[in-house]
């Protein structure tokens, strides 16, 4: 399956090696690699794009590096990053629909493998036979003492299986019959063979048929031809065409790029409108599940009133989208001079330590750039406007 995920590339382009293929399907589990590769692609756009983000803390609407800060970008616990914690929380969110992380003496946080949620009508619900690296844990926890993510639609993963359900029985018809008409084939043709003699059944079990599997199974052979013993090649009336299987896969791709809101050209890696593209899968892919981050990283960390008083967690994926400075030189600018952005805003934005400077953190505005306290200090001295009117 591993050698299948190296090459796949080849195979959505339609180039189709036939020892690669045959080998991608030896077994009938094989048989899944569609399904799973459509799966694979799909669910780690998104969670590498996520965990590619910073996340945010702030704390009465002032933006900090506190310990939680650090729990979630760097260090969540002794065995992982805040990258891979966070990949392997949006993972689990699309797999199964929803994900648990387990606070641990108020310091540090895991991901749960596995649990058992137990819902009461009315009542706080609890979460049971969580299991984290491998070990399951005896304590049951209370819904307020975890951080639970789940998606709005739980079913997208089955809705995929479930589709696969008919896919895979008509690609496994469609591989068998490519591989019947791909394959070689030959017919002994015996003289004066008698049904039932055990002598030539001995004969050809022993010397016969050991003798034609090595010479079927190796590339380079001698076939002893014996007296009365004919091999001859079977012709096959019709080449093998894997068409079938490509538009299948093609189907089942699709399928996965909108159960999953990704552009389709995104599962085959041919984008042309990058920028389009990109916009699309950050706005319906990746937006709503950094929501489901934010709200509960945010309610299960700080209390209403903290909440009242702007204090959250926020999930940045405006970085997401690659930046070419030059590109944006000119918008850079304007943000400057209009005052809407201090060059340390600017600088954070574009993924750059800012200088925390007292002229770096300064808002300019007007075209000489001067401050806009300054701007509001002329004005207010007694400027008058066209009207001759203060």
């Amino acid at each position: 399956m591993a050698n299948f995920l190296t090459r796949h590339f080849n195979f959505l382009s339609n180039r189709i090696v036939d020892a690669e293929f045959e080998a991608a399907f030896d077994s009938l589990s094989d048989r899944v690699a569609f399904k799973n590769l459509a799966l694979h692609i799909a669910t780690t756009y998104i969670s590498n794009a996520i965990a590619g983000c910073e996340i945010k803390v702030y704390d009465k609407g002032e933006e900090v590096k506190n310990d939680l800060y650090y729990r979630l970008n760097v260090s969540p616990n002794p065995n992982q990053t805040g990258t891979e914690l966070v990949d392997y929380i949006v993972q689990r969110m699309c797999y199964d629909g929803s994900a648990l992380a387990v606070p641990y003496r108020s310091k540090y946080i895991y991901a749960a493998e596995s649990f058992s949620p137990d819902r009461v009508p009315m009542k706080e619900h609890l979460f049971k036979g969580i299991v984290i690296d491998g070990q399951a844990i005896k304590r049951e926890y209370k819904a307020s003492d975890v951080f639970h993510f789940k998606l709005n639609d739980r079913n997208v993963k089955s809705f995929v299986d479930s589709l696969y359900t008919d896919y895979g029985k008509l690609i496994g018809a469609a591989i068998d019959g490519f591989r019947a008409t791909r394959g070689r084939k030959y017919k002994l043709v015996l003289d004066n063979v008698r049904v039932g003699d055990d002598k030539f059944a001995k004969e050809y079990n022993d010397v016969v048929k050991e003798q034609l599997d090595a010479f079927m199974n190796s590339p380079n052979a001698i076939y002893p031809q014996f007296k009365g013993y004919d091999l001859q090649e079977m012709k096959h009336e019709t080449a093998g065409d894997a068409s079938d299987i490509i538009a299948m896969r093609k189907e089942i791709f699709d399928c996965a790029a909108q159960a999953f809101k990704i552009p389709n050209s995104m599962m085959y890696g041919n984008m042309t409108n990058t920028g389009e593209v990109v916009n699309q899968f950050l706005t319906f892919a990746v937006d709503p599940i950094a929501s489901v981050l934010n709200d509960e990283f945010t309610r299960k960390s700080y209390t209403y009133g903290e909440w009242l008083g702007d204090s959250k967690v926020v999930v940045d994926t405006k970085r997401i989208n690659h930046v070419d400075i030059f590109n944006v030189a000119n918008g850079i600018d304007k943000l400057i001079s209009s005052g809407a952005f201090s060059i340390d805003m600017v600088l954070a934005n574009l993924g750059y330590q800012p200088l925390n400077t007292e002229f770096s953190k300064a808002h300019f505005i007007t075209k000489n750039y001067s401050l806009a306290e300054d701007a509001m200090n002329r004005l207010n001295e007694g400027g008058e406007n066209d009207n001759g009117k203060q």
